[in-house]
Protein backbone atom coordinates (compact mmCIF):
# COMPACT_ATOMS: atom_id res chain seq x y z
CA UNK A 1 0.00 0.00 0.00
CA UNK A 2 2.86 2.40 0.78
CA UNK A 3 4.50 1.60 -2.60
CA UNK A 4 1.28 2.36 -4.46
CA UNK A 5 0.92 5.72 -2.73
CA UNK A 6 4.52 6.62 -3.55
CA UNK A 7 4.02 5.74 -7.23
CA UNK A 8 0.89 7.88 -7.33
CA UNK A 9 2.81 10.86 -5.92
CA UNK A 10 5.55 10.41 -8.54
CA UNK A 11 3.02 10.29 -11.40
CA UNK A 12 1.28 13.39 -10.12
CA UNK A 13 4.60 15.28 -9.84
CA UNK A 14 5.49 14.41 -13.44
CA UNK A 15 2.04 15.51 -14.56
CA UNK A 16 2.40 18.87 -12.83
CA UNK A 17 5.82 19.44 -14.36
CA UNK A 18 4.55 18.73 -17.91
CA UNK A 19 1.52 20.99 -17.49
CA UNK A 20 3.73 23.74 -16.09
CA UNK A 21 6.09 23.44 -19.05
CA UNK A 22 3.22 23.51 -21.52
CA UNK A 23 1.82 26.62 -19.82
CA UNK A 24 5.17 28.40 -20.08
CA UNK A 25 5.32 27.53 -23.79
CA UNK A 26 1.86 28.98 -24.49
CA UNK A 27 2.55 32.14 -22.43
CA UNK A 28 5.87 32.57 -24.26
CA UNK A 29 4.32 32.39 -27.68
CA UNK A 30 1.69 34.89 -26.68
CA UNK A 31 4.31 37.26 -25.29
CA UNK A 32 6.74 37.05 -28.21
CA UNK A 33 4.00 37.79 -30.65
CA UNK A 34 2.51 36.33 -33.71
CA UNK A 35 4.69 33.24 -34.03
CA UNK A 36 2.01 30.54 -34.36
CA UNK A 37 -1.47 31.98 -33.95
CA UNK A 38 -1.03 35.73 -34.54
CA UNK A 39 -1.33 36.61 -30.86
CA UNK A 40 -4.93 35.55 -30.45
CA UNK A 41 -5.72 34.99 -26.73
CA UNK A 42 -8.65 32.60 -27.26
CA UNK A 43 -6.64 30.41 -29.57
CA UNK A 44 -3.83 30.18 -27.01
CA UNK A 45 -6.24 29.27 -24.20
CA UNK A 46 -7.88 26.52 -26.29
CA UNK A 47 -4.49 25.20 -27.25
CA UNK A 48 -3.40 25.18 -23.58
CA UNK A 49 -6.51 23.28 -22.45
CA UNK A 50 -6.18 20.77 -25.28
CA UNK A 51 -2.58 20.10 -24.36
CA UNK A 52 -3.42 19.66 -20.67
CA UNK A 53 -6.20 17.17 -21.47
CA UNK A 54 -4.01 15.19 -23.83
CA UNK A 55 -1.09 15.04 -21.39
CA UNK A 56 -3.35 14.03 -18.44
CA UNK A 57 -4.98 11.31 -20.53
CA UNK A 58 -1.61 9.90 -21.58
CA UNK A 59 -0.24 10.01 -18.03
CA UNK A 60 -3.40 8.51 -16.53
CA UNK A 61 -3.36 5.62 -18.94
CA UNK A 62 0.27 4.94 -18.16
CA UNK A 63 -0.27 5.15 -14.41
CA UNK A 64 -3.35 2.91 -14.54
CA UNK A 65 -1.65 0.32 -16.72
CA UNK A 66 1.38 0.35 -14.45
CA UNK A 67 -0.71 -0.11 -11.30
CA UNK A 68 -2.81 -2.83 -12.87
CA UNK A 69 0.34 -4.71 -13.78
CA UNK A 70 1.74 -4.34 -10.29
CA UNK A 71 -1.58 -5.28 -8.66
CA UNK A 72 -1.73 -8.38 -10.81
CA UNK A 73 1.84 -9.24 -9.89
CA UNK A 74 1.18 -8.65 -6.18
CA UNK A 75 -1.97 -10.73 -6.38
CA UNK A 76 -0.07 -13.62 -7.94
CA UNK A 77 2.67 -13.35 -5.29
CA UNK A 78 0.05 -13.23 -2.53
CA UNK A 79 -1.66 -16.33 -3.94
CA UNK A 80 1.66 -18.19 -4.09
CA UNK A 81 2.51 -17.19 -0.51
CA UNK A 82 -0.96 -18.20 0.67
CA UNK A 83 -0.72 -21.66 -0.89
CA UNK A 84 2.85 -22.10 0.34
CA UNK A 85 1.82 -21.33 3.90
CA UNK A 86 -1.22 -23.57 3.74
CA UNK A 87 0.64 -26.53 2.24
CA UNK A 88 3.82 -26.29 4.32
CA UNK A 89 2.22 -25.47 7.67
CA UNK A 90 2.91 -28.23 10.26
CA UNK A 91 -0.53 -27.53 11.72
CA UNK A 92 -3.97 -28.25 10.39
CA UNK A 93 -5.48 -25.15 8.76
CA UNK A 94 -9.15 -25.30 7.80
CA UNK A 95 -11.96 -22.91 6.89
CA UNK A 96 -15.64 -23.59 7.58
CA UNK A 97 -18.82 -21.69 6.88
CA UNK A 98 -20.79 -20.17 9.74
CA UNK A 99 -22.58 -23.50 10.31
CA UNK A 100 -19.28 -25.34 10.74
CA UNK A 101 -19.16 -27.09 7.33
CA UNK A 102 -15.71 -27.37 5.74
CA UNK A 103 -15.03 -25.23 2.68
CA UNK A 104 -11.25 -25.60 2.78
CA UNK A 105 -8.70 -27.89 4.46
CA UNK A 106 -4.95 -28.27 3.96
CA UNK A 107 -3.03 -31.53 3.66
CA UNK A 108 -2.10 -31.54 7.35
CA UNK A 109 -5.79 -31.54 8.25
CA UNK A 110 -6.23 -34.77 6.33
CA UNK A 111 -3.10 -36.31 7.88
CA UNK A 112 -4.19 -35.24 11.37
CA UNK A 113 -7.48 -37.14 11.11
CA UNK A 114 -6.12 -40.10 9.14
CA UNK A 115 -7.61 -39.21 5.73
CA UNK A 116 -5.88 -39.48 2.34
CA UNK A 117 -6.95 -36.15 0.89
CA UNK A 118 -8.23 -32.81 2.19
CA UNK A 119 -10.96 -33.00 -0.45
CA UNK A 120 -12.72 -35.58 1.75
CA UNK A 121 -13.43 -32.81 4.27
CA UNK A 122 -15.25 -30.42 1.92
CA UNK A 123 -18.93 -30.17 2.85
CA UNK A 124 -18.57 -32.21 6.04
CA UNK A 125 -19.42 -30.75 9.44
CA UNK A 126 -16.48 -30.00 11.71
CA UNK A 127 -18.55 -31.34 14.60
CA UNK A 128 -18.35 -34.85 13.08
CA UNK A 129 -14.65 -34.90 14.00
CA UNK A 130 -15.37 -34.43 17.72
CA UNK A 131 -16.28 -37.31 20.06
CA UNK A 132 -19.79 -37.03 21.47
CA UNK A 133 -18.41 -36.07 24.89
CA UNK A 134 -16.67 -33.02 23.37
CA UNK A 135 -19.63 -31.67 21.37
CA UNK A 136 -21.00 -29.39 24.15
CA UNK A 137 -17.54 -27.88 24.64
CA UNK A 138 -17.05 -27.44 20.87
CA UNK A 139 -20.44 -25.75 20.50
CA UNK A 140 -19.69 -23.43 23.40
CA UNK A 141 -16.38 -22.29 21.92
CA UNK A 142 -17.92 -21.82 18.46
CA UNK A 143 -20.41 -19.39 20.02
CA UNK A 144 -17.54 -17.73 21.91
CA UNK A 145 -15.58 -17.26 18.68
CA UNK A 146 -18.65 -15.79 16.99
CA UNK A 147 -19.14 -13.33 19.85
CA UNK A 148 -15.52 -12.30 20.53
CA UNK A 149 -14.01 -12.87 17.10
CA UNK A 150 -11.43 -15.45 18.20
CA UNK A 151 -10.57 -18.21 20.68
CA UNK A 152 -7.02 -19.37 21.46
CA UNK A 153 -5.31 -22.58 22.55
CA UNK A 154 -8.40 -24.57 23.53
CA UNK A 155 -7.70 -28.24 24.23
CA UNK A 156 -10.08 -30.83 22.77
CA UNK A 157 -10.10 -34.54 22.11
CA UNK A 158 -10.58 -35.03 18.37
CA UNK A 159 -11.49 -38.13 16.40
CA UNK A 160 -9.64 -39.87 13.58
CA UNK A 161 -11.14 -41.71 10.64
CA UNK A 162 -10.63 -45.07 12.39
CA UNK A 163 -12.54 -43.85 15.46
CA UNK A 164 -9.52 -43.36 17.72
CA UNK A 165 -9.12 -40.07 19.56
CA UNK A 166 -6.16 -37.80 20.24
CA UNK A 167 -5.60 -34.59 22.22
CA UNK A 168 -5.38 -31.40 20.17
CA UNK A 169 -5.04 -27.67 20.69
CA UNK A 170 -7.30 -25.47 18.59
CA UNK A 171 -7.35 -21.75 17.88
CA UNK A 172 -10.08 -20.17 15.76
CA UNK A 173 -10.99 -16.77 14.37
CA UNK A 174 -14.01 -15.23 12.66
CA UNK A 175 -13.53 -14.11 9.03
CA UNK A 176 -15.41 -10.99 7.92
CA UNK A 177 -15.89 -9.47 4.48
CA UNK A 178 -15.07 -5.89 3.38
CA UNK A 179 -18.13 -4.44 5.09
CA UNK A 180 -17.62 -6.34 8.36
CA UNK A 181 -20.17 -9.12 7.92
CA UNK A 182 -19.03 -12.55 9.26
CA UNK A 183 -18.70 -15.08 6.44
CA UNK A 184 -16.59 -17.99 7.79
CA UNK A 185 -14.36 -19.43 10.49
CA UNK A 186 -10.68 -20.28 10.17
CA UNK A 187 -9.22 -22.83 12.60
CA UNK A 188 -5.65 -23.92 13.29
CA UNK A 189 -5.32 -27.28 15.03
CA UNK A 190 -2.23 -28.94 16.48
CA UNK A 191 -1.77 -32.50 17.72
CA UNK A 192 -0.48 -32.29 21.30
CA UNK A 193 -0.22 -36.03 21.96
CA UNK A 194 3.54 -35.88 22.45
CA UNK A 195 3.33 -32.77 24.58
CA UNK A 196 0.69 -34.38 26.79
CA UNK A 197 2.77 -37.54 27.07
CA UNK A 198 5.82 -35.56 28.18
CA UNK A 199 3.66 -33.51 30.56
CA UNK A 200 2.18 -36.71 32.06
CA UNK A 201 5.65 -38.19 32.46
CA UNK A 202 6.83 -34.99 34.10
CA UNK A 203 3.83 -35.06 36.42
CA UNK A 204 4.61 -38.69 37.34
CA UNK A 205 8.23 -37.78 38.02
CA UNK A 206 7.15 -34.80 40.12
CA UNK A 207 4.74 -37.00 42.07
CA UNK A 208 7.47 -39.58 42.73
CA UNK A 209 9.81 -36.80 43.80
CA UNK A 210 7.10 -35.40 46.07
CA UNK A 211 6.59 -38.80 47.70
CA UNK A 212 10.34 -39.23 48.07
CA UNK A 213 10.54 -35.77 49.62
CA UNK A 214 7.79 -36.72 52.08
CA UNK A 215 9.73 -39.86 53.01
CA UNK A 216 12.93 -37.84 53.39
CA UNK A 217 11.13 -35.35 55.62
CA UNK A 218 9.78 -38.23 57.72
CA UNK A 219 13.26 -39.69 58.01
CA UNK A 220 14.65 -36.28 58.90
CA UNK A 221 11.99 -35.92 61.58
CA UNK A 222 12.85 -39.38 62.92
CA UNK A 223 16.55 -38.59 62.85
CA UNK A 224 15.90 -35.29 64.57
CA UNK A 225 13.89 -37.03 67.27
CA UNK A 226 16.59 -39.63 67.65
CA UNK A 227 19.14 -36.85 67.95
CA UNK A 228 17.25 -35.10 70.75
CA UNK A 229 15.34 -37.97 72.41
CA UNK A 230 16.35 -40.82 74.64
CA UNK A 231 15.62 -44.03 72.75
CA UNK A 232 14.48 -46.01 75.82
CA UNK A 233 12.20 -43.54 77.58
CA UNK A 234 11.21 -41.06 74.86
CA UNK A 235 12.29 -38.14 77.06
CA UNK A 236 14.66 -35.48 75.73
CA UNK A 237 18.33 -36.41 75.95
CA UNK A 238 21.30 -34.58 77.47
CA UNK A 239 22.18 -32.80 74.20
CA UNK A 240 18.74 -31.26 73.90
CA UNK A 241 18.70 -30.43 77.63
CA UNK A 242 21.87 -28.38 77.33
CA UNK A 243 20.47 -26.24 74.50
CA UNK A 244 17.05 -25.93 76.14
CA UNK A 245 18.62 -24.87 79.43
CA UNK A 246 20.60 -22.11 77.67
CA UNK A 247 17.44 -20.81 75.99
CA UNK A 248 15.43 -20.93 79.21
CA UNK A 249 18.14 -19.12 81.13
CA UNK A 250 18.38 -16.38 78.47
CA UNK A 251 14.58 -15.99 78.39
CA UNK A 252 14.31 -15.80 82.17
CA UNK A 253 17.15 -13.29 82.42
CA UNK A 254 15.72 -11.12 79.64
CA UNK A 255 12.20 -11.16 81.10
CA UNK A 256 13.29 -11.07 84.74
CA UNK A 257 11.30 -14.24 85.41
CA UNK A 258 12.16 -17.30 87.51
CA UNK A 259 12.62 -20.90 86.45
CA UNK A 260 13.63 -24.00 88.34
CA UNK A 261 15.65 -27.15 87.68
CA UNK A 262 14.75 -30.46 89.33
CA UNK A 263 17.57 -33.01 89.40
CA UNK A 264 16.26 -36.54 89.95
CA UNK A 265 17.82 -39.95 90.57
CA UNK A 266 15.78 -43.17 90.54
CA UNK A 267 16.26 -45.13 93.76
CA UNK A 268 17.66 -48.64 93.71
CA UNK A 269 17.93 -49.01 89.91
CA UNK A 270 21.21 -50.91 90.20
CA UNK A 271 19.63 -53.30 92.70
CA UNK A 272 16.67 -53.93 90.38
CA UNK A 273 19.02 -54.67 87.48
CA UNK A 274 21.23 -56.94 89.52
CA UNK A 275 18.42 -58.84 91.22
CA UNK A 276 15.67 -59.00 88.58
CA UNK A 277 17.47 -58.20 85.33
CA UNK A 278 17.84 -55.15 83.10
CA UNK A 279 14.43 -55.72 81.53
CA UNK A 280 12.79 -55.00 84.87
CA UNK A 281 15.07 -51.99 85.38
CA UNK A 282 14.03 -50.69 81.94
CA UNK A 283 10.37 -51.05 82.87
CA UNK A 284 10.98 -49.00 86.01
CA UNK A 285 12.75 -46.28 83.99
CA UNK A 286 9.91 -46.17 81.44
CA UNK A 287 7.30 -45.98 84.20
CA UNK A 288 8.98 -42.99 85.87
CA UNK A 289 9.50 -41.33 82.48
CA UNK A 290 5.81 -41.70 81.63
CA UNK A 291 4.91 -40.09 84.93
CA UNK A 292 7.12 -37.11 84.13
CA UNK A 293 5.62 -36.78 80.64
CA UNK A 294 2.08 -36.89 81.99
CA UNK A 295 2.69 -34.54 84.93
CA UNK A 296 4.71 -31.79 83.24
CA UNK A 297 3.29 -28.89 81.26
CA UNK A 298 3.88 -28.29 77.55
CA UNK A 299 6.34 -25.52 78.35
CA UNK A 300 8.28 -27.75 80.79
CA UNK A 301 11.12 -29.98 79.55
CA UNK A 302 11.80 -33.43 81.01
CA UNK A 303 15.13 -35.06 80.13
CA UNK A 304 16.97 -38.29 80.86
CA UNK A 305 20.61 -37.51 81.42
CA UNK A 306 21.62 -41.17 81.36
CA UNK A 307 21.47 -44.20 83.60
CA UNK A 308 19.14 -43.43 86.51
CA UNK A 309 19.46 -39.62 86.32
CA UNK A 310 16.75 -37.23 85.14
CA UNK A 311 16.45 -33.45 84.89
CA UNK A 312 13.28 -31.36 84.56
CA UNK A 313 13.22 -27.67 83.57
CA UNK A 314 10.15 -25.96 85.06
CA UNK A 315 9.29 -22.87 83.04
CA UNK A 316 8.44 -19.69 84.99
CA UNK A 317 8.43 -21.55 88.33
CA UNK A 318 10.20 -20.40 91.50
CA UNK A 319 11.54 -22.76 94.17
CA UNK A 320 8.24 -22.89 96.07
CA UNK A 321 6.24 -23.81 92.97
CA UNK A 322 8.85 -26.41 92.03
CA UNK A 323 8.61 -27.95 95.52
CA UNK A 324 4.83 -28.31 95.16
CA UNK A 325 5.23 -30.01 91.76
CA UNK A 326 7.94 -32.32 93.10
CA UNK A 327 5.68 -33.34 96.01
CA UNK A 328 2.91 -34.20 93.53
CA UNK A 329 5.25 -36.37 91.48
CA UNK A 330 6.45 -38.17 94.59
CA UNK A 331 2.88 -39.03 95.53
CA UNK A 332 2.14 -40.23 91.99
CA UNK A 333 5.05 -42.69 92.13
CA UNK A 334 3.18 -44.59 94.83
CA UNK A 335 0.64 -45.53 92.16
CA UNK A 336 3.37 -47.13 90.02
CA UNK A 337 3.55 -50.86 90.62
CA UNK A 338 5.80 -53.26 88.78
CA UNK A 339 4.92 -56.93 89.16
CA UNK A 340 7.66 -59.42 88.44
CA UNK A 341 7.08 -63.13 89.08
CA UNK A 342 4.38 -62.25 91.59
CA UNK A 343 6.53 -59.71 93.40
CA UNK A 344 5.39 -56.07 93.60
CA UNK A 345 8.33 -53.76 93.07
CA UNK A 346 7.92 -50.08 94.05
CA UNK A 347 9.39 -47.14 92.12
CA UNK A 348 10.77 -44.09 93.91
CA UNK A 349 13.26 -41.30 93.31
CA UNK A 350 15.36 -38.70 95.11
CA UNK A 351 15.40 -35.12 93.87
CA UNK A 352 16.93 -31.70 94.46
CA UNK A 353 15.75 -28.24 93.37
CA UNK A 354 17.61 -25.10 92.38
CA UNK A 355 16.08 -21.91 90.95
CA UNK A 356 16.95 -18.77 89.07
CA UNK A 357 17.49 -15.98 90.15
CA UNK A 358 18.61 -17.48 93.47
CA UNK A 359 21.52 -18.93 91.52
CA UNK A 360 22.98 -16.63 88.85
CA UNK A 361 24.37 -19.03 86.25
CA UNK A 362 23.51 -22.35 84.65
CA UNK A 363 26.52 -24.03 86.26
CA UNK A 364 25.50 -22.83 89.73
CA UNK A 365 21.92 -24.00 89.22
CA UNK A 366 22.99 -27.51 88.10
CA UNK A 367 25.51 -27.86 90.92
CA UNK A 368 23.03 -26.67 93.56
CA UNK A 369 20.29 -29.03 92.35
CA UNK A 370 22.77 -31.89 92.20
CA UNK A 371 23.97 -31.23 95.78
CA UNK A 372 20.40 -31.07 97.06
CA UNK A 373 19.59 -34.37 95.35
CA UNK A 374 22.57 -36.19 96.86
CA UNK A 375 21.73 -34.80 100.30
CA UNK A 376 18.27 -36.37 100.00
CA UNK A 377 19.77 -39.68 98.85
CA UNK A 378 22.18 -39.62 101.78
CA UNK A 379 19.33 -39.02 104.23
CA UNK A 380 17.39 -41.94 102.73
CA UNK A 381 20.35 -44.26 103.10
CA UNK A 382 20.86 -43.09 106.70
CA UNK A 383 17.20 -43.73 107.44
CA UNK A 384 17.47 -47.27 106.04
CA UNK A 385 20.67 -47.93 107.99
CA UNK A 386 19.12 -46.62 111.21
CA UNK A 387 16.08 -48.84 110.60
CA UNK A 388 18.23 -51.96 110.29
CA UNK A 389 20.35 -50.94 113.30
CA UNK A 390 17.23 -50.49 115.43
CA UNK A 391 15.96 -53.87 114.32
Amino acid sequence: MKTQNFNKIVWRAVSIQIIFGWTLLIVGTYTIGNIWFKNEILTHVILWLAGVVIFEFILLRGYTANNQGKDSELSQIGTLIYHAIMETSPDSVAVTDLLGNYIFANKQTAALHGYDSPDEFIGKSAFSFFPLSELPKATKHMRLTSAEGFSKNIEFNLQRKDGSTFPAELSAALIKNEIGIPVAFIAITRDVTERKRVADQLQDVNERLRLQLVEIEKLQAILHEQAIQDSLTGLYNRRFMEEALKQEFARAKRGNQPFSVVMMDMDNLKSLNDKYGHAVGDIALKSLSKLLKDQTRVEDIACRLGGDEFLVILHNADEQMASVRLHEWNERTQDITIVHEGIHLPVSFSAGIASYPVYKSIEEIIQAADRAMYEIKAKKKQTVQNYFAAS
